[in-house]
């Protein structure tokens, strides 16, 4: 039987249509069959992560300044490698990312997760420091004091202690107690790479006793007595002037219109000429906080902090914290 034939015209006949429509479904059969011999690559390939190179991917977002990122691939650790010899490595990592992207509550919880679930551990008492870290970066000095003090008292870590005493007396010397801080740096050993700067410290700190300030009752005192008074205690010339002027202005407007029988007007221009008043006294007294808050941060800037926390890598690629001590 003749499945396709020529047609007179040059066309094709029903046959051949006929022809391939009878081919394709065999066509499709193979393909088919070949899909389910052959499975395809993505199907069968799997990813591998390894713990070290889980961490490195950490570390260098760290180095880049990519904390969030780093945060992202120390918890994709901790959910892979929960069980792994460095899973409180990378939780209290986890807390220094956050510490430098200033994050300080996250970067308190993260510090609190390693407390709670490694408790004895190196790193349990290291983050305990960097908990106490977090406040005083942050400026929340009294409970830095208080975990620092902490450490000193009940740490057995000889080294950590040192950190802790050291960093107790920078926190002191912020709280103006000059005296004490001076004390805390004394008691750095003197087997601590902070020793010697430390002693240094425990002298040049007793000179904040001896700092320029503006008592801020007399400011206050000084201001009620004449607007701009106070200002020009603290040094604040400028301030003190435009003070003196504008109440002066207000008390000679107010009197004017009690003197030309405008009591409303009066009234009006009294009680405005009130808040200036008021508002003189209290920017003069915060004018003499600001110039003992400006002298004692000069002072501590002629200072030098000797301690440094960094990163640091193994070469086997454990990460960590170091503490470094600049000379």
């Amino acid at each position: 039987m003749t499945l396709w034939r020529t047609m007179t015209s040059g066309g094709i006949g029903p046959n051949m249509r006929f022809s391939r429509r009878s081919r394709f479904p065999g066509f499709l059969l193979i393909l088919i069959l070949i899909s389910f011999g052959f499975p395809s690559g993505s199907a069968g390939s799997e990813v591998i992560i390894r713990s070290d190179e889980q961490l490195r991917l950490a570390q260098e977002a760290m180095e880049r300044g990519e904390y969030q990122r780093a945060v992202v691939e120390l918890e994709r650790f901790l959910h892979f490698f929960p069980n792994d010899e460095k899973a409180a490595n990378a939780g209290y990592l986890i807390g220094v990312a956050y510490l430098r992207a200033k994050q300080y509550d996250r970067a308190r919880a993260g510090f609190e997760a390693v407390i709670e679930g490694y408790p004895g551990s190196p790193f349990s008492e290291q983050a305990l420091f960097m908990i106490a870290e977090s406040f005083y970066q942050q400026g929340i000095f009294d409970k830095a004091e208080k975990i620092y003090t902490h450490i000193v008292q009940e740490i057995t870590d000889a080294e950590l202690k040192n950190r802790a005493r050291y960093r107790l007396g920078w926190t002191l010397m912020q709280r103006d107690r000059w005296r004490d801080a001076s004390l805390a740096f004394r008691q750095v050993d003197q087997a601590s790479p902070l020793s010697q700067n430390a002693w240094d410290l425990s002298r040049k700190s007793l000179m904040g006793e001896s700092l320029p300030s503006k008592d801020p009752v007399t400011a206050g005192v000084l201001a009620a007595a004449l607007p701009g008074l106070g200002h020009a205690y603290t040094n604040r010339y400028k301030d003190g002037v435009v003070s003196f002027l504008l109440n002066g202005l207000f008390i000679w407007a107010a009197f004017e219109s009690f003197q030309e029988d405008h009591e409303v007007l009066g009234g009006i221009l009294a009680f405005m000429e009130l808040g200036w008043y008021s508002g003189n006294i209290y920017s003069a007294v915060n004018s003499a906080h600001k110039y003992n808050r400006a002298a004692k941060k000069d002072f501590l800037r002629t200072l030098q902090d000797r301690l440094d926390v960094g990163m640091f890598t193994t070469r086997e690629g454990h990460v960590g914290l170091s503490f470094r001590v600049s000379f």
